[in-house]
C-alpha cells in the first residue's frame, strides 16, 4: 500500500508524525551518494593512517588531514584538488628549506619574510581560477607547517619539511586511491545533463517571446545566469576527471559562451511594436516550425538527435538571414529591422550552443580556445596586505607577550586567513571554523582520555576515531555546514594527536586546545578588523570594468571573436550577482543596467561590421563613423545626435539596391543605439549610481 494511501486513512496527527518519520529516517539512508561519500573519506582517511603508520612517519595523523581537506563528492575535484595541493606543498617546502637557511636564527626576520611569502601566494590564489587556485594557498601556509618544529630544533629542518611533504603525498594517494575505486566518474553526465537542460530552456524563452505569450514568458535574473557559470564550474570537473573532456574543452566552453549570449539576447526581445508587420510574422512562423522540433530533437540526448537538432537549427538561421536581406532591400523600417536582427543574432548563438554539446560527444578533439575571466586585482592585494600585516602582527605579539603557543597560532592563522579570503563571505566562514573547533575540543578530549587508553591496536584505534570522523564528514555534506564540519575534523584530528607513540598528557592536550583557539579567533579577528571583504565595494569594481569594456568597444571595437568578449563580460555579470546576493533588489536592478549595456555594446560591434562592407556608400560610412563617436561619449544627452545621425542616414542618397541595403542596416544600428542610449546612457556614463 502506497503511502499516500495509509496516510489519507489515519488521523491528521499521526499522518503528519509518519510524515516527519519517513523524512527523517531519509536522512540515514545509506545509499545515498551523501553517505557513500562519507563513507569513502573516513575509508581514505584509515587507510592515511596505516600508510602512515607503516612507513613509520612522525605525524601520521598529518596524511589523514590532508584527505579530510582534500575530500569531495566529486572524483575530479578530489583529483584536482589533490594534484594541485601536492604541487604546492612541495614549492611550499622548498621555499622553507630556504627561509630556515637564512632566518632560523633570527625570528623577526622570518616572520617578516614569511607573511611577505604568505601575501604572494595569497595574492596569486585569488587571482587565479578553480582549483588551480589550491596551487599557490598551499604554498603559502606550508612554509608555516613544514618549520613548526624547525623553530626548536634546527638541526632536523630537512626532514621535517620531507616528512611535510610526504606526509601530504601519501594522504593524496589515498584519497585517489579509494575515490577512484569506490566512486564513478559522473561530472560528464551532469555536464550533458546540465548543458542539455540549459539548452532546452532558452529555446523555449525564444519561443515564448517570438510566440508573444505573456502567460509563459519569464524574465533572466541572477538565478538564470548563476545557473550557467555553474555549467563552467562543472566543465572544470570534467576536465580534472577525464582526458576525453579535456581535449574537448575549446568545443564546449564556445558552446557554452553562445548559450550565455543566447540566454541574455533573449532577455531583450521584444516584438509588440512589429507584431504585424508581414516580415515578422513570416519569421515567426518559421520559428514556431523548426524550433520546437530543434528542442524536441536535443532533448534525446543522443548524437544522431544532436546533429538534426543543428541541421533544423541552420535551416532556420538561413532562412532569417534571407528575411533580413529582403527586408532591408524592400524598406527602412528600422524597428522591424532592428527586432529580427536580435531574433537572428540569438538563434546563431543557439546554434553555437549545440554545436558545443555535440562537440562534447564529437570523435576529434578540438583546439582549445582563449576565453578571457576577469581578475580581481585589488582583492588580490588585499588579500595580500592582509596575510602579511596578520602574520607579522600576531607573530610579534606572541613573541612579545612570551606565548608559549606562538609558532601553533601562525601555523592556524596563515591557512585559515588565506582560505576563507578567497571565498565569498569570509567572516561567515570564519565563524564557522571557530564553531567546528568549539565541537573539536570536547570531543578530542573524549576521545583521548575516555577512549584511546582502554584500547590497543591499530583497528581499535580507528573504530575509536570513526564515530567522529562519520560526524564531521557528514557536515561537511550540508552546504550552511562544510566549514564547520571541516574545522571540526582537522582540529579533531590533529588534537588527538594520534602518533607512533601515543601521548596522554593532559597539560600538553590543554595548552594545544588553548592555542588552537587562540588561533581561529585570532583568524576572526584579522578578517573582521584588516581590509574586511566589502562585497559591495567588490561588486562596483566588476561594474566599474564592465561600463569601461563596453566603452571601449563601442570606441575601439573588438579584433577577436565576439564570444570571447562576451563570455569575459558574463563573468563580471555573474560576480556582481554573487557579490550583491544579500541585497537581491540592487542585484536585479544592477544587472538590468549591465544587461542593457552589453546590448548596447553588442550593438555597436554589429554597426562597426556593417561599416566595413565594401557596397557602403561615402555618406553612411561617414554618419556611421559619427554615430561611433558619439555613442562613446559620456553624456546621456547624445542620444539626441544618435536620433538625428539616424534620420540622416535613412533620407542619404542611395544608387542601388545593395547600397540601400547596407544603408538601412547603418540606419537600424544607429536607431538601436539611441533606445539604449536613452535607457542605459546614465549607468553607462557612470553618472547613475544605484546604492
Amino acid at each position: 500500500m502506497r503511502l499516500q494511501t495509509i496516510e489519507s486513512r489515519l488521523g491528521g496527527r499521526t499522518a503528519n508524525a509518519l510524515g516527519l518519520a519517513t523524512r527523517q529516517l531519509k536522512v540515514f539512508d545509506l545509499l545515498t551518494p551523501r553517505w557513500a561519500y562519507v563513507f569513502r573519506s573516513v575509508t581514505a582517511a584509515a587507510l592515511a593512517y596505516w600508510v602512515a603508520y607503516t612507513l613509520q612517519m612522525d605525524k601520521p595523523y598529518s596524511a589523514a588531514s590532508t584527505v579530510m581537506l582534500v575530500a569531495n563528492m566529486n572524483q575530479g575535484a578530489v583529483l584536482a584538488k589533490g594534484s594541485w595541493r601536492l604541487a604546492g606543498t612541495v614549492v611550499g617546502g622548498i621555499a622553507a628549506i630556504i627561509v630556515m637557511g637564512l632566518f632560523i636564527q633570527a625570528p623577526a626576520l622570518f616572520l617578516i619574510f614569511f607573511g611577505l611569502w604568505l601575501g604572494i601566494c595569497s595574492g596569486a590564489a585569488t587571482l587565479i581560477r578553480g582549483f588551480r587556485s589550491t596551487g599557490p594557498a598551499v604554498a603559502g601556509y606550508t612554509l608555516g607547517f613544514a618549520t613548526y618544529g624547525a623553530l626548536e630544533v634546527p638541526e632536523n629542518a630537512l626532514s621535517i619539511v620531507l616528512g611535510r611533504v610526504a606526509s601530504v603525498a601519501v594522504g593524496v594517494v589515498c584519497l585517489g586511491l579509494v575515490t577512484a575505486i569506490f566512486s564513478r566518474r559522473a561530472a560528464r553526465g551532469k555536464l550533458e545533463g546540465a548543458i542539455t537542460r540549459q539548452l532546452t530552456m532558452i529555446g523555449r524563452l525564444v519561443l515564448d517571446r517570438v510566440e508573444n505569450n505573456p502567460e509563459r514568458v519569464q524574465d533572466v535574473g541572477a538565478t538564470h545566469i548563476a545557473d550557467m557559470f555553474a555549467i563552467e564550474d562543472l566543465l572544470e570537473l570534467s576536465r580534472a576527471e577525464s582526458t576525453d573532456v579535456a581535449v574537448r574543452v575549446g568545443a564546449v566552453r564556445e558552446g557554452l559562451a553562445g548559450m550565455f549570449a543566447a540566454l541574455l539576447g533573449a532577455r531583450e526581445l521584444a516584438f509588440a511594436s512589429v507584431a504585424r508587420d508581414p516580415s515578422f510574422l513570416k519569421a515567426r512562423e518559421l520559428v514556431g516550425a523548426h524550433l520546437p522540433a530543434a528542442i524536441g530533437r536535443i532533448e534525446t540526448g543522443d548524437r544522431a538527435g544532436l546533429q538534426a537538432a543543428l541541421a533544423e537549427i541552420r535551416g532556420l538561421h538561413l532562412s532569417l538571414h534571407q528575411i533580413i536581406a529582403e527586408l532591408e532591400v524592400a524598406h527602412d523600417r528600422a524597428d522591424v529591422i532592428i527586432a529580427l536582427d536580435q531574433l537572428l543574432e540569438v538563434i546563431e548563438d543557439w546554434e553555437s550552443g549545440i554545436a558545443g554539446l555535440l562537440g562534447l560527444n564529437g570523435v576529434h578533439a578540438h583546439p582549445t580556445r582563449g576565453f578571457h575571466f576577469h581578475r580581481d586585482w585589488t582583492a588580490a592585494v588585499e588579500n595580500g596586505v592582509r596575510a602579511l600585516l596578520s602574520i607579522v602582527i600576531a607573530g610579534g605579539i606572541g613573541i612579545g607577550v612570551g606565548l608559549q603557543q606562538w609558532p601553533l597560532m601562525l601555523l592556524l592563522l596563515a591557512p585559515y586567513s588565506i582560505l576563507m579570503a578567497m571565498t565569498g563571505d569570509p567572516v561567515g566562514g570564519a565563524w564557522s571554523f571557530v564553531r567546528g573547533t568549539l565541537v573539536a575540543l570536547p570531543a578530542a578530549f573524549i576521545c583521548v582520555f575516555l577512549l584511546l587508553p582502554s584500547v590497543n591496536g591499530f583497528p581499535l584505534l580507528i573504530a575509536s576515531m570513526l564515530p567522529f570522523w562519520l560526524a564531521g564528514f557528514y557536515a561537511t555534506t550540508v552546504p550552511r555546514y562544510v566549514f564547520d564540519g571541516m574545522g571540526f575534523l582537522v582540529a579533531f584530528n590533529t588534537l588527538v594527536y594520534a602518533q607512533n607513540q601515543m601521548l596522554f598528557d593532559g597539560a600538553f592536550f590543554l595548552n594545544e586546545a588553548l592555542g588552537w583557539m587562540v588561533a581561529v579567533i585570532a583568524t576572526l579577528l584579522v578578517l573582521k578588523l584588516i581590509l574586511p571583504f566589502n562585497p559591495v565595494a567588490r561588486a562596483h569594481r566588476y561594474e566599474t570594468a564592465f561600463r569601461r569594456a563596453v566603452t571601449m568597444a563601442i570606441r575601439k571595437g573588438w579584433t577577436g571573436r565576439r564570444h570571447a568578449w562576451e563570455h569575459l563580460q558574463h563573468h563580471r555579470l555573474v560576480n556582481i550577482a554573487v557579490s550583491l546576493k544579500a541585497r537581491p533588489s540592487v542585484a536585479a536592478a544592477v544587472l538590468t543596467e549591465a544587461l542593457g549595456a552589453l546590448h548596447y555594446g553588442r550593438t555597436a560591434l554589429r554597426l562597426r561590421a556593417a561599416l566595413q562592407d565594401d557596397r557602403i556608400s561615402e555618406r553612411a560610412l561617414h554618419f556611421g563613423n559619427a554615430a561611433l563617436d558619439a555613442a562613446a561619449l559620456d553624456d546621456p544627452a547624445t542620444s539626441l545626435t544618435l536620433d538625428s545621425l539616424f534620420e540622416a542616414t535613412q533620407q542619404s542618397d542611395h544608387q542601388g539596391g545593395e547600397d540601400q541595403a547596407i544603408t538601412h542596416r547603418v540606419a537600424a544600428c544607429i536607431r538601436n543605439l539611441s533606445i539604449l542610449k536613452q535607457a542605459h546612457g546614465a549607468w553607462i556614463a557612470g553618472t547613475r549610481k544605484i546604492a
